[in-house]
């Protein structure tokens, strides 16, 4: 397969108390609560309609186990921003008060497509790897998904990356909004949420349905691409197509490549955050002050 082709693949790609008598009912009355506030209704996740990009999500709204909300309008993820309309430009800034944007992508996807410049958006190139690694002939693209995950956690250069997010997100202005991005919206761009998420207390089994939207925002283009496959003689069967419906579509096998590694080699994530990201149980509880309520 080309190259160019396998690039475009990849880019679409508790209290403790005395011997009291009642402390049992306390203990127990504790648990009950934390038990109901952990497993809170979520809010039904919405896409920001824009008409030049898509997956673009406000992770406002989310209950933590500790039973606080993410505040809205302060944390976006996105795919690439480089079709953005004049309209769509005033409505980041306007409505949900965008101040940065991050761009997590390779060298070369920026320098290719590069992002819409916003009046009053900082723009920060913030690459999670700079280049993308090669496939093999017959590698499938669950294999080639599940190698990128575990690069998340493994790469310096990832790692790197995804404390700059977090360097940014702990210097936003008051009330400003800070975007991040890659260019289908769903894996680098992905795993921050997941990270940001986690850091912010949010449940895996939430952060895991966040990280699964991304195949219902991106249906439409993902059936265009396969279309075009087809389009060029590409059958249904073939390894070249199945392996880029898998590499267009995220899991929570490929998540769970991320959360094993994490587990293997830090013991929890908030080992990793603090050990393999680079943040502080200071940043932690900063970031928690400042995009909680």
């Amino acid at each position: 397969m080309k190259r160019s082709v396998i690039i475009a693949m990849l880019a679409l790609s508790g209290i403790t108390t005395g011997t009291s008598a009642i402390t049992p009912l306390m203990a127990n009355a504790a648990t009950k609560k934390a038990t109901t506030v952990k497993t809170a209704k979520q809010p039904k996740a919405k896409q920001i309609k824009l008409q030049g990009a898509i997956n673009v999500r406000d992770l406002g709204g989310y209950r933590t186990k500790s039973g606080k909300t993410i505040k809205k309008h302060k944390l976006l993820r996105s795919a690439a921003l480089n079709t953005l309309t004049k309209k769509d430009a005033q409505k980041l800034v306007k409505t949900y008060h965008l101040a940065t944007d991050i761009d997590l992508r390779t060298d070369a996807e920026a320098k290719k497509s590069p992002d819409v410049k916003i009046k009053g958006v900082k723009y920060v190139f913030d690459p999670v790897m700079h280049q993308f690694s090669k496939i093999g002939k017959t590698e499938s693209g669950t294999k080639v998904m599940e190698t990128t995950y575990s690069q998340f956690v493994t790469t310096k250069t990832s790692r790197k990356a995804y404390h700059q997010l977090f360097k940014f997100l702990l210097t936003n202005p008051k009330n400003k909004a800070v975007l991040w991005h890659c260019s289908a919206g769903k894996d680098r761009a992905g795993m921050g949420s997941v990270l940001v998420l986690s850091a912010l207390g949010v449940d895996r089994k939430t952060i895991n349905k966040d990280f699964l939207l991304s195949n219902k925002f991106r249906a439409t283009t993902n059936k265009k691409a396969l279309a075009a496959l087809s389009a060029k003689g590409i059958k249904k069967g073939s390894l070249t197509y199945q392996r880029a419906k898998e590499m267009n579509d995220v899991k929570v096998a490929y998540l769970n490549t991320s959360y094993h590694l994490i587990k293997k080699d830090y013991g929890s994530m908030h080992n990793f955050l603090i050990k393999g990201i680079g943040l502080t149980n200071h940043d932690i509880k900063k970031l928690q002050q400042l995009y909680l309520k």
